[in-house]
């Protein structure tokens, strides 16, 4: 179980890549600082909730993770998921640290149990329709928050917004964006005295809040807990595919997701945020940095200076730091995929469209396990006819079986070539198909030498089949059983229907076997 943590063997750490990472994190600092306290006021928790959260779960996660290059800590998605669970579901502080901790508990079994490279394969309809509906979610929630505030921090949001877009990428590889938003909105907001300022923040260690939890309590607390394992590991492994392309190194997915699980039980612990990978990965990059080491750096900074960071924050104003919000909302609504979708099969491009529908007008808690359930749906049907084509490879029961056989014995043989991956997918029609032929046939032979795949669903019904067939008192003869497919035959009985001495080896085996089964005498 512990190999699947084990890295592959690393390029040395070099004093000249010491020395750019090091520059990358202390410039990394203006940006990652303005974004999580953004995001830790969006998720209810506060701004010191964000910044705690890129510090522990974004030093544990590089020091214990599995990418070279990453840099943890709070997300938008995980920052509304939090703020949904606190508010729609009614849960106190002390609960939502016992489902942060328990997501960090899944996320580590996940990657001791050595699955991480499965669970990055969320249908990417699922989950750019989820990471849309955040980003529009966000810019509406910020949008009408302003409104309620004031014609002043709407004009001040605009200004800043605008700032953020038009900033220049020369200017921005040494004064990040976000940064600029904050120091000039901060200014404009000592000489107009209406705009609404962030107010006194708590400075100092984040105190414990995690609670033993009632029994009542833990079955309500396992839904959102999953959920939030499964969204920060996905969205972290596919910042980690992203980090392999510039490092070119491959991501260890199990020890990145035991990382990161370790970073989000100690989270939990302490009662901040949720987190996982971020942009903060492609920022890093921007400004130079080579590793982990440039977000240790940065996060280390910053855990130096939050315990002092409380006056110097209280007077930002809100409007900046919605601003900031907006601006990470944009950059999550998938514009370049949504704008193929005119030229999408409409089933996936419903299935996405109506993922960001529910993540925005009803819950994104409940959006995520509606797309999976959705996606499989339409794969399944997918599926169905591509199964089918492989498993109906030869023509069955209504046709000749063999231009070497009797004519008068032509019609009385059938034959059911399964080819591929048999599963619950096609098995139902499969056996819509042939069900019905089976009493015009004498002998039905299921050749089984080309499956490669039969899943529980598919040997389950496979069985009522042999059992119509001897209803009908047709005889079926198998033949190339191997063992791939012989776990799940004998788990359903499937063999045990078989009578004795009809199972060969090779499709000659069976058709001479058949034929004598055709003139065999009455008994």
């Amino acid at each position: 179980m512990l190999d699947s943590l084990r890295n592959e063997k690393r390029p040395p750490y070099a004093q000249e890549t010491f020395w750019a990472d090091l520059k990358a994190g202390i410039t990394l600092v203006a940006s990652f600082v303005p974004t999580a306290m953004a995001l830790g006021v969006i998720s209810g928790m506060g701004p010191l909730a964000g910044l705690w959260c890129g510090v522990f779960v974004g030093i544990i996660g590089a020091v214990c993770g599995g990418t070279r290059a990453m840099v943890s800590g709070p997300s938008a998605v995980l920052a509304v998921i939090t703020a949904t669970v606190l508010m729609d579901d009614g849960v106190t502080l002390p609960e939502l640290a016992v489902i942060i901790a328990m997501a960090g508990a899944i996320q580590m079994m996940l990657g001791l149990a050595g699955v991480g490279r499965f669970v990055s394969y969320m249908p990417h309809v699922v989950l750019t329709g989820f990471m849309s509906g955040i980003g529009v979610l966000l810019l509406w929630t910020q949008m009408e928050k302003l409104f309620h505030l004031g014609t002043s921090d709407l004009a001040l949001a605009a200004f800043c917004l605008a700032l953020v877009f038009l900033w220049p990428a020369r200017i921005g590889k040494f004064i990040p964006a976000p940064l600029a938003v904050v120091g000039i909105g901060w200014i404009i907001a000592l000489y107009v005295p209406d705009i609404h300022q962030l107010g006194p923040v708590p400075v100092g260690l984040p105190i414990p809040v995690l609670e033993l939890p009632s029994l009542d309590f833990l079955p309500k607390a396992v839904g959102p807990a999953v959920l939030i394992a499964l969204i920060s590991s996905v969205y972290t492994l596919m910042w980690s595919l992203i980090a392999d392309t510039f490092t070119r190194s491959q991501h260890n997915a199990n020890r990145e997701l035991f990382g990161l699980g370790l970073g989000n039980l100690v989270a939990g612990a302490v009662g901040v945020l949720p987190g996982s990978g971020t942009i903060a990965t492609m920022t890093a990059r921007r400004f130079g940095g080579k590793t982990v080491v440039a977000g240790i750096v940065c996060l280390v900074i910053i855990a130096a200076l939050i315990l002092g960071l409380g006056p110097y924050v209280a007077p930002l104003p809100l409007a900046a730091l919605s601003a900031i919000v907006m601006l990470v909302g944009w950059r999550m609504i998938e514009f370049s995929f949504l704008l193929k979708v005119p030229r999408m099969d409409p089933r996936y491009s419903s299935v996405m469209l109506l993922v960001m529908a529910v993540t925005i007008f009803v819950d994104p808690v409940f959006a995520i396990m509606f797309g999976v359930i959705g996606a499989n749906i339409v794969n399944a049907a997918q599926l169905e006819s591509l199964e089918l084509d492989s498993v109906i490879s030869t023509p069955i029961l209504d046709s000749t079986f063999s231009a070497e056989a009797p004519d008068d014995f032509s019609a009385r043989i059938g034959l059911v070539a399964f080819r591929g991956s048999f599963t619950v997918s096609s098995s139902r029609k499969l056996i819509a198909l042939i069900g019905a032929d089976i009493r015009d046939h004498d002998v039905v032979i299921f050749d089984l030498s080309k499956a490669t795949h039969v899943d529980d669903s598919a040997a389950h019904l496979l069985a009522q089949v042999i059992d119509r067939a001897k209803q009908t008192r047709t005889e079926i003869v198998v033949c190339g059983l191997h063992d791939r497919i012989r776990g799940p035959l004998f788990a359903f009985d499937v063999l045990k229907r078989i009578p004795e001495g009809r199972i060969t080896k090779t499709e000659k085996e069976a058709r001479d076997l058949a034929w004598s089964l055709l003139t065999a005498p009455p008994s």
